[in-house]
């Protein structure tokens, strides 16, 4: 009987980064390269930004004297300063978010030859991630579908012409049937452009974040075999005599060094995520937020539907991010909660000093916040929902 196959987390991790990673690349951005250099893609997509920008600037004041025709223009300005974070942090911060994705790789490469246990760890954490990123890319698509089909539907349905982006494009008046299939494609384009550069972002913090989660359960499986060991080494003294010396101490000591180790990996790590994505992490949070607020503004006026279908996309957008933030709070307790478990009384004297200080930093980690300021959880996202729904009716009171 043949054996099975045994399936390795490192060549999994190393495709899925690849694949990651051609997404990006489309946009014109190689993470993983040692050198990034532009080329046409880069080019395309600066100038998709930068078009968009300005056809959105252009829109908004030439309002014709009309506040709600200038709000509804503004309305996707979330989504450009969300994306223009991305893309910024793609390019400025290259090497720090290839240095992360190659540390992550050597982890799985290492550990996933020592044993069932931790490679049945790390392959459970990739299967993990591939379930995000399905919910993500089946949202996005979903999303983005409704905006694109929505044009054609209104105007098939009753000859209503609305764009599916808020801007109008000077030179093309949206009466001409050609000028009007014209702004269409461009701004179907530029859709694409930003649902892969959306994508293509969440996923390379997502496979940042989601390693957290990983470190922890390896954590735990590190604290496992040092509670093995203590319990041994309280069943050999019950059957000795009293004074008797109990031998494997080198073990013990190597299993807790391990343990510390793992930890202080673990919190540096933390550190180095918080510290290359809480700015991205910051954009994408507020300004679909206040996509959410001006959508809500101009449905409060009188029911407008692209404007409507954006608002899904950014609760969509930023209840993804502070989901995730939460299930990385469970990931800080249950670190928490491993080294509490660790069997203290059985360590002498010094190695209780050593346990004594991871024990401490445990209990204050570093978790990720949202401008240092608000923790990245569903209880942040519920404070913001009630601050756009209070600044809503104080405008429309105004």
């Amino acid at each position: 009987m043949s054996s099975p196959v045994v399936v390795s987390p490192a060549n999994r991790f190393r495709e899925l980064t690849k694949n990651i990673n051609s997404l990006t690349n489309l946009l014109g951005v190689d993470v993983l390269a040692a050198e990034l250099e532009f080329n046409y893609r880069t080019w395309t997509t600066i100038f998709a930004i930068v078009n968009y920008a300005g056809f959105t600037v252009f829109s908004i004041l030439n309002n014709g004297g009309d506040w709600g025709v200038g709000l509804k223009a503004s309305l996707m300005g979330g989504g450009l300063f969300h994306g223009l974070g991305k893309f910024l942090t793609c390019l400025l911060k290259h090497q720090e978010m290839r240095r992360l994705v190659l540390f992550s790789r050597s982890i799985y490469e290492e550990y996933e030859n020592r044993g069932e246990c931790y490679r049945t760890t790390l392959n459970s954490n990739i299967d993990r991630l591939l379930g995000i990123m399905r919910i993500i890319r089946n949202g996005y698509v979903l999303a983005f579908c409704m905006m694109g089909i929505l044009p054609l539907a209104l105007i098939i349905y009753d000859g209503t012409r609305v764009t599916a982006m808020q801007y109008v494009i000077p030179g093309l008046p949206l009466e001409n049937n050609f000028c009007y299939i014209v702004t269409y494609l461009i701004q179907l384009v530029t859709m694409v452009v930003q649902g892969v550069g959306f994508y293509a972002g969440d996923l390379f913090v997502f496979l940042g974040l989601t390693q957290i989660l990983t470190f922890a359960d390896m954590l735990q499986l590190k604290i496992n075999e040092l509670n093995e060991a203590l319990e041994q080494k309280a069943e050999i003294r019950a059957l000795m005599p009293v004074g008797g010396e109990i031998k494997g101490g080198d073990k013990r000591q190597h299993l807790l060094l391990e343990v510390i180790r793992w930890h202080q990996l673990f919190t540096d790590y933390c550190g180095s995520v918080n510290a290359l994505y809480y700015e991205l992490i910051a954009s994408q949070v507020l300004s679909m937020a206040l996509a959410m607020m001006l959508s809500f503004c101009i449905n409060l006026t009188s029911f407008h539907l692209p404007s409507a279908i954006f608002f899904v996309v950014s609760a969509y957008s930023m209840s993804i991010y502070c989901i995730l933030g939460t299930i990385l709070e469970f990931g800080y307790d249950q670190v928490y909660e491993s080294i509490c478990n660790v069997t203290w009384y059985e360590l002498n004297g010094d190695q209780r000093k050593f346990f004594g200080l991871m024990l401490r930093e445990s209990q204050y980690p570093k978790t990720i916040r949202i401008l240092g300021v608000m923790s990245l959880t569903v209880r942040t996202a519920l404070q913001i929902v009630k601050l756009i729904y209070s600044v809503s009716m104080m405008m429309m009171n105004r």
